[in-house]
């Protein structure tokens, strides 16, 4: 879901920095919750982009008039479709990535860049999601939400540059006043997931897993 807010966000590199480190920050949370542990450049290599210095350069105030402009545009535009598509992306990687390290296709096993082509060409392969459609869905009838969400991640990072100290933004939002905003953004966009047949998971999961089987094409070829 928060992956879902950085498209609209008219800032350019703040919203591909985000993007990087929520979609990093969620490959570590689905290792930790196989026990599986995952370096950071592995995280990286996983995940989509750098933006590792994020927190640091909000704190250095590097960032700061990007966030003070962007509360001036925050409400004027809601792109949709790229929220719903980056959500809907975001949240296949993270299901092969899950699928990946169950079967222990994970470093050292596999490398990174081994498991991250993996799932880009599974997804290519998966042009016409029906999770994408529904999550389009959802957004479209959850715009007050998103406006909601939005302006409390802007009012997160601008609080962010007041303090010198590592922040885990996710949880902070979590931990915030507008907490109930993003629990009813979450649920209503699992229960359009829930909503999408076994089936499709099981043949994207099959496709994935075979695509891991094959031994790994050595470097230079």
């Amino acid at each position: 879901m928060l992956v879902g807010l950085t498209p609209l966000l008219p800032v350019p590199f703040l919203d591909d920095h985000l993007k990087a480190y929520f979609e990093r920050r969620l490959a570590r949370a689905i290792a930790a919750s196989r026990g599986v542990a995952v370096s950071e450049d592995d995280l990286r290599a996983i995940g989509e982009g750098e933006g590792q210095d994020l927190i640091a350069q909000i704190g250095k105030g590097a960032l700061l008039l990007p966030v003070r402009l962007l509360l001036r545009k925050v409400f004027l535009f809601l792109n949709v479709k790229r929220a719903s598509d980056a959500a809907s992306a975001t949240y296949h990687r993270g299901y092969l990535l899950d699928v990946a390290l169950e079967a222990g296709a994970h470093p050292p096993q596999r490398s990174a860049s081994e498991l991250r082509a993996a799932i880009a060409a599974t997804l290519e392969e998966t042009p016409h999601s029906p999770i994408g459609a529904a999550l389009r869905l959802s957004f479209e009838g959850s715009k007050a939400l998103l406006r909601q969400a939005l302006a409390a991640l802007v009012g997160a990072l601008r609080r962010m540059r007041t303090t010198s100290t590592e922040v885990d933004l996710a949880e902070a939002l979590k931990e915030s006043k507008d907490r109930d905003v993003f629990a009813s953004l979450v649920d209503r966009m699992r229960q359009a997931v829930d909503e999408i047949p076994a089936a499709y998971f099981q043949e994207l999961e099959e496709r994935f897993l075979e695509r891991l089987a094959k031994p790994p094409v050595p470097d230079g070829d």
